[in-house]
């Protein structure tokens, strides 16, 4: 996506999402804060998402309505951390198409439209995966014999990183080019004095005196000068032949702790699955044969995560932690290669360790770039081209009388962003990111819309099918919803709507964006007829495109309804979680959406394809403003940066403050602030 705001604050690191034609700017700040990237706030609040049920799904005895005892056991489900945010690089994927699978025959639909089954196969291209272990080694040599050959091979200290090409086998001379950064406004070059031109180029992340706020980068949050791609592109320029990447000391600690939280994870989800096993009756067969089916599943994560553990311990990165190369990016190899090994060529060459030169920078605010002299760095490094198996999922309610051969198709894309990396605005956190409103809230609002439309289709005596969809790849730039339209089940002549939801959990004022309301002529009446009974706040959008899954059947010539409740601070974020579903909001969306899918079912007259503007604006939740940056320090939120002229520094505050209450409430993180701030009016 591309959101335009206005330039009041810092502008992040982008990331292509849900269409290769947009990026996402990570702060929407023509609203409130900008919060501080790697601020505690990103973490998962403990105990937010329970896992559901590994069997079936268990409906909240204390909530009255069953429709939103059903949304809630969905969500509770899909956003729950045995799913670590359904990526399609992970198996869980398969267990929320699986899920999907199971309430779809559930509710009765027709499960067997593709060869006897529901799912819908496909390949997505990830970008790379390791070539073979020969093809990756780093050899340090020198005539000095004091120096002693340092070899560094693949898995033991050092990764190929996809964000670099895809293959090398060069030798030169090797140089610390400190963070690489060049950045003349602020009087900084690491590239100063050095020679890269041809060379092995050794770059640290991130970015000097880091947390520190009287650094020149900022300090308490990073510049563009810490973005991977900035590093890269600049080393280019330098006439680098390849990079070496060594991680910072805090972004290890964090994967290391990271990574030892998963095991236990997966480690108490095996106790769980042991603890169902036993419990099942003799009888059950095929409950006993999925729940074993998932601790070996869980082993083979332990196993896994315990081989990663020593790579991320030494602070090497993982293929895809710097993010991955486009097709028309250029790029050199780049390698992430162990603290420890690097720091041991620094010393036998210069005499000083990686420690020494990192605490000089930072005493001095200076470069301390130097050439490894008399070294020489042969580097063999392979990339192979990588995919993923996903699914979408279908179910379908027949029709009947003179309509049955027309289709209207409602559907969800059910994937996220998993751990982070690929479409995260986290960078560099790896967490999950359990995607409760992006998209457990549109998934969990298609499947009971399904329960809905059985009922009350059972007596109509002439009504088209309905065809509900579960979408995979949505976050890898809409795949499944363009793999079906290119593979339609059903023929897309006949299909006479699409219907999707897509972040339809955090209802906000009352306000429901629906796009799409001029891809029909009568798409407009239809909805507003349809709101009489609810009285949303609607913000109607005529045109049929935008980045989620109804522009691809938009583009194929179907017209679309796309409802959403807007964009939000949890957006692709660890903190997208089950705690801050409006559940009252959602049931109401759930409703009007019935209606409408109703009566596209139901209508006499086919509605009429209609050409609408292309250039979209992604609609986000109203907010406050006040123009400043926060970070979180232990149990306090520091402001760290303010907009002149803007309400926050009109009424004193200085960068510095610490904020301890907003009103009779005690402030201990910036997570509190924003929806402090969002509960209340401008002005």
């Amino acid at each position: 996506m591309l959101i335009r705001v206005p330039p009041v604050t810092v502008i992040l690191e982008v990331h292509p999402l849900s269409n290769a034609r947009y990026a996402f700017v990570a702060c929407w700040l023509g609203l409130v804060l900008c919060v501080d990237l790697n601020a505690q706030d990103e973490k998962n609040e403990a105990g937010n998402n329970q896992p559901g049920s590994s069997v079936g799904t268990v409906l909240d005895s204390q909530v009255a309505d069953p429709t939103e005892a059903q949304l809630r056991a969905d969500i509770k489900f899909l956003a729950s951390e045995e799913l670590r945010g359904r990526s399609v690089t992970d198996d869980t994927i398969e267990v929320a198409a699986s899920y999907l699978v199971d309430r779809m025959k559930g509710i009765g639909l027709k499960t067997d439209l593709i060869d006897g089954k529901s799912r819908q196969p496909f390949s997505v291209k990830l970008g790379s995966s390791v070539g073979a272990a020969k093809n990756n080694r780093l050899t340090l040599s020198s005539e000095d014999p004091a120096f002693k050959e340092i070899v560094v091979d693949l898995n033991e200290g050092l990764m190929p990183l996809a964000l670099g090409s895809s293959k090398a086998d060069l030798s030169g001379p090797i140089v610390f080019a400190g963070y690489g950064i060049t950045a003349p406004r602020l009087d900084y070059d690491d590239y100063e004095g050095v020679e890269a031109d041809g060379g092995v180029v050794i770059i640290l992340r991130k970015e000097p005196q880091a947390s520190d706020p009287d650094s020149k980068f900022s300090g308490t949050q990073n510049t563009r000068h810490a973005f991977f791609a900035t590093k890269i592109e600049n080393a280019i320029k330098n006439g680098a032949g390849a990079v070496v990447l060594v991680n910072d000391p805090a972004s290890v600690e964090e994967a290391v702790k990271n990574v030892k939280q998963r095991i236990e994870q997966e480690k108490a989800r095996t106790k769980n699955l042991d603890e169902q096993l036993q419990k099942l009756p003799p009888d059950s067969k095929n409950n006993r044969k999925s729940i074993n089916e998932k601790i070996a599943n869980a082993n083979r994560m332990i196993e896994s995560l315990a081989d990663s553990l020593a790579n991320v311990e030494q602070g090497v990165l993982g293929i895809t932690d710097a993010g991955i190369r486009r097709d028309n990016q250029d790029s050199i190899p780049i390698v992430s290669v162990s603290r420890e090994l690097i720091s041991n060529a620094l010393s036998a060459s210069t005499g000083k360790t990686l420690e020494d030169l990192e605490a000089a920078i930072d005493e001095t605010g200076s470069p301390q770039s130097v050439l490894l002299l008399g070294v020489t760095a042969a580097l063999k490094s392979e990339l192979k081209p990588s995919v993923a198996n996903t699914n979408n999922v279908l179910g379908l309610l027949p029709g009947k009388g003179e309509l049955a051969d027309q289709t209207v198709v409602v559907g969800a894309h059910y994937d996220h962003v998993g751990m982070g990396g690929y479409g995260s605005l986290a960078p560099g956190t790896v967490a999950i990111h359990n995607g409760a409103d992006d998209n457990a809230s549109g998934t969990s609002a298609m499947l009971a819309i399904a329960g809905r439309m059985m009922g009350r289709l059972a007596d109509t005596k002439s009504h088209r099918q309905v065809l509900f969809m579960g979408f995979s790849a949505e976050e890898r730039g809409l795949l499944g919803s363009q793999h079906y339209v290119k593979n339609p089940v059903i023929p897309l002549e006949s299909t006479v709507a699409m219907v999707n939801l897509d972040m339809v959990g955090r209802l906000r004022d009352n306000e429901l964006t629906i796009y799409g309301t001029g891809s029909a002529p009568s798409f407009d009446g239809l909805v507003e007829k349809a709101n009489e009974d609810y009285n949303f706040n609607l913000f109607k959008v005529p045109s049929g495109y935008g980045p989620s899954d109804h522009q691809s059947f938009y583009t194929a010539g179907v017209p679309v309804l796309f409802f959403f409740t807007g964009l939000h601070d949890n957006y692709h974020r660890p903190t997208d979680d089950f705690d801050k579903i409006e559940f009252g909001g959602l049931t109401r969306i759930t409703d009007i959406v019935s209606d409408v899918t109703y009566e596209l079912a139901t209508l006499e007259q086919r509605p009429e394809y209609a050409e609408t503007e292309n250039r979209v604006r992604v609609r986000r939740q109203i907010t406050a403003y006040m123009g400043v940056s926060l970070a979180n320090r232990e149990d306090s939120v520091v402001i760290s940066g303010l907009v002149q002229g803007a309400p926050a520094e009109r009424a004193g505050l200085k960068t510095g403050d610490s904020l301890e209450k907003l009103g009779d409430q005690s402030v201990k993180n910036s997570q509190q602030v924003l929806e402090f701030m969002r509960s209340r009016s401008p002005g």
